[in-house]
C-alpha cells in the first residue's frame, strides 16, 4: 500500500515538475525572442508597386513589463478608456509623407518699376512642413506630413447592468497622433490556424 502512495505522489510531483518546465522553457522562448526583436533594426522595402512598407520582429510582453517599459503608451491606451488586461495587442507606426510640388501659379496682373522679388513660403510645426518659391507663374517646393498611428486590439466584455464577462466582441482602435490628418479606412482581420 506504501509502495502505491508513493508511486501515486512521484507521479504528481513529476507532473508538477514538468509543468513548472514547460512555462519556464516558454517563457525562456519569450525573453529570447524578445531580445532578437529588440536588437534587430526594422526593414524598410518596397512593394511590387512601389509602395512603401516596413518589418519588424514581434515583441511580446506582460501587461507589468508594458506598464514599466512603455509608459506613454500605456497611458494612451487608459485615455481611449481601455483596460490594460484587455489588450490583445498594440501596434504603432509612424509615417511621413514628402512630396515635391511644380505647379503653376494663377494672379492678377502686377506692374512694377523694380526688380522683381521672388515670394517663398515656408511653415513648418509638429506634423507638417511647407516649403517652396514662387518664380515666375510657377510654384515649386515641398510638403512634408508626419504621423503616428497607434492601433490597439482588445475584448470587449459581455455587459449587464455593472457586471462584465467572457467576450462579447475584439475590437481595434486607432489613433492618429498628427491634428490634420483624418483616418479614413480601417479594417482588422485575424487569422486562424
Amino acid at each position: 500500500m506504501k509502495r502505491y502512495i508513493f508511486i501515486i505522489v512521484l507521479i504528481i510531483i513529476v507532473f508538477f515538475l514538468s509543468r513548472s518546465l514547460y512555462r519556464q522553457r516558454q517563457e525562456n522562448n519569450r525573453l529570447s525572442s524578445n531580445q532578437v526583436a529588440l536588437f534587430q533594426d526594422i526593414s524598410y522595402y518596397r512593394t511590387r508597386d512601389s509602395l512603401s512598407a516596413a518589418g519588424v520582429e514581434r515583441l511580446t510582453l506582460t501587461k507589468k513589463e508594458l506598464e514599466q517599459n512603455c509608459e506613454a503608451l500605456a497611458r494612451d491606451i487608459k485615455n481611449l478608456k481601455i483596460k490594460l488586461k484587455r489588450v490583445q495587442s498594440v501596434s504603432q507606426a509612424s509615417i511621413e509623407t514628402e512630396h515635391i510640388i511644380h505647379t503653376v501659379v494663377r494672379d492678377s496682373l502686377i506692374v512694377r518699376d523694380r526688380v522683381d522679388t521672388l515670394q517663398c513660403i515656408d511653415y513648418h510645426d509638429n506634423y507638417l512642413t511647407l516649403s517652396g518659391c514662387i518664380e515666375h507663374d510657377n510654384f515649386s517646393g515641398y510638403i512634408i506630413s508626419r504621423d503616428t498611428l497607434l492601433q490597439v486590439i482588445h475584448r470587449v466584455p459581455h455587459k449587464w447592468w455593472f457586471i462584465k464577462w467572457g467576450t462579447k466582441a475584439i475590437r481595434q482602435e486607432i489613433v492618429s497622433k498628427n491634428p490634420h490628418a483624418q483616418i479614413v479606412y480601417s479594417r482588422y482581420i485575424e487569422v486562424k490556424r
